[in-house]
């Protein structure tokens, strides 16, 4: 077996866990609601906007007060599940990360 097939089974894999199929239910279920799902995309399109444009100091306090226009929307149990789920998913591949550069590094 090459290495794209062991890639081709690691992903599989990663579609099996449950952090997976529950960020990908989140994203459907926010997806149905295209008033919340267009709130979402000018969202992270005002983020990444803000990234482009300033300094990592000037970003950050931008995207603060990014964040604290958009909190009301963020406490939308749509919206709160699919952060919560996407945040829980990006902790399982960081993990996994972490212990392939483990095995490297042996």
């Amino acid at each position: 077996m090459n290495i794209n097939d062991k890639a081709k089974d690691l992903a599989l894999c990663i579609r099996n866990t449950s952090e997976f199929k529950a960020m990908n239910k989140a994203k459907k279920d926010l997806d149905r609601n295209s008033t919340l799902r267009k709130q979402f995309d000018e969202y992270v399109k005002k983020k990444n906007l803000i990234y482009s444009r300033y300094k990592i100091e000037d970003a950050s306090k931008k995207i603060s007060q990014l964040n604290r226009d958009y909190d009301k929307f963020f406490n939308h149990p749509l919206v709160s599940n699919y952060m919560n789920a996407n945040r829980n998913f990006n902790m399982m591949m960081e993990n996994l990360y972490k212990q392939i550069e483990s095995e490297l590094t042996k």
